[in-house]
């Protein structure tokens, strides 16, 4: 067992997209964090708590406190206004995890690693309930067959199915874009009549038109704190503004015949991980070519300043990276 090389999707993906990143990642990881990483980092946190049946103030209040810190130190990888883009956030998870606490949550709970054979072992990134599903929480600027497409294709979806043996429960929630260093969705922003600023702010319309001319309402901006967070909350609900942006897909466990086809793959490729590991002495992250395609996708790689320095340097001499205390390549 000691001996067993442990992958993830997370790894497995970055490998087949840069050999490059798979090494650097698998020892160093950014010193600041990318909001969205962190917002996705804090809301699975809270989901997992209320799933265990936690208040849901609780929750809110550790994940806005977590978020908040980290965004003062170490800090935020963006630009613009960091403090207000941060109070965004925050605001989403509020609202976020306030509506995740009205579903029907399940327990849910971590899998052990698995052991495909001696040598490899897998570990999973959903978490399952006791009725033999999987469960996986992402967010994305705008659901759509596109998006779905890629969730469907990933490692993180396919990879723990195969693995489990489990169907998957897919959820996804829409929190917009940023526009103007402000996060334009109902979780954040609501809208205002420009003439009649009495009336109360709006995230629907009856008449089924867009709100070109309202004056924008951000609830960080509010003063409330939690119960400003709730009664935002509350009015998303009743006009029908939060279900539109929450999604669940279940995903299938496929024949026997595909996931041992499947499971094959990754023991290839996990043969493959552990020979660029084992030879990072000899063959280090420089030696390698660079994969340049995969340097500026949705989200650019964050060794984008190791890899594209004007000469090849130590990660430690650049600043900006720390070195993990656990390497994820067990």
């Amino acid at each position: 067992m000691s001996d067993a090389f442990v992958l993830n999707a997370q790894s497995l993906t970055e490998f087949q997209a840069c050999r490059r990143r798979f090494l650097l990642s698998a020892e160093w990881r950014p010193v600041l964090w990318r909001p969205k990483s962190l917002f996705d980092a804090c809301l699975r946190r809270g989901i997992l708590d209320l799933s265990s049946g936690a208040n849901p103030d609780a929750v809110v209040g550790e994940a806005r406190a977590q978020f908040m810190q980290v965004a003062a130190d170490p800090g935020l990888d963006t630009q613009g206004d960091t403090y207000q883009l941060a109070k965004d956030y925050v605001a989403m998870l509020s609202t976020v995890l306030l509506s995740v606490a009205r579903l029907t949550l399940l327990t849910l709970k971590p899998l052990p690693e698995f052991m495909p054979t001696s040598r490899v072992g897998w570990r999973f990134t959903a978490h399952r309930d006791d009725s033999g599903t999987l469960h996986r929480w992402v967010t994305v600027d705008r659901w759509d067959a596109d998006e779905l497409t890629r969730a469907m294709h990933g490692w993180h979806v396919i990879g723990d199915i195969v693995m489990a043996r489990m169907p998957l429960e897919l959820h996804i929630i829409e929190i917009g874009q940023t526009r103007g260093g402000r996060r334009a969705v109902a979780w954040a922003r609501g809208w205002r009549h420009p003439t009649m600023p009495n009336l109360r702010m709006r995230f629907r319309r009856t008449d089924g038109q867009d709100f070109t001319g309202w004056k924008p309402v951000y609830l960080a901006d509010m003063p409330g704190g939690d119960e400003a967070a709730h009664t935002w909350t509350e009015q998303m609900w009743r006009e029908g503004a939060a279900e539109p942006l929450m999604h669940h897909v279940t995903v299938e466990c496929p024949l026997d015949s595909v996931c041992e086809n499947i499971v094959a793959q990754v023991l290839g490729e996990a043969a493959r991980m552990r020979e660029t590991w084992a030879e990072r002495g000899s063959a280090p992250w420089s030696a390698l070519p660079m994969s340049r395609p995969s340097c500026d996708q949705f989200v650019p790689c964050p060794f984008q300043n190791v890899c594209y320095s004007e000469r090849v340097v130590a990660v430690e001499d650049i600043g900006g990276y720390q070195r993990r205390k656990e390497l994820v390549c067990a």
